[in-house]
């Protein structure tokens, strides 16, 4: 069986959706009284930290890829 490497950059982005659009909903549904720029600014502010921890964990792969290799006389 073929196993992908694991992201957190997208867990990470995906919870941050799927955050907004609870809140969201529960203002439609009128359980919440949530300004329009709240959610938006929280958006984008989360998909920013996905980039950055997705970007770490490139670099982090990078360096162990490159710890690993066997020197060559």
């Amino acid at each position: 069986m073929k196993r992908h490497p694991v992201e957190p950059g997208k867990l990470v982005a995906g919870l941050v959706v799927l955050a907004v659009a609870t809140v969201y909903g529960l203002d439609a549904a009128g359980e919440w009284d949530v300004r329009t720029l709240v959610p938006l600014m929280v958006l984008v502010g989360g998909l920013c930290v996905a980039g950055v921890v997705s970007a770490l964990t490139y670099l982090a792969r990078r360096k162990r890829a490159r710890g690993t290799e066997s020197p060559t006389p």
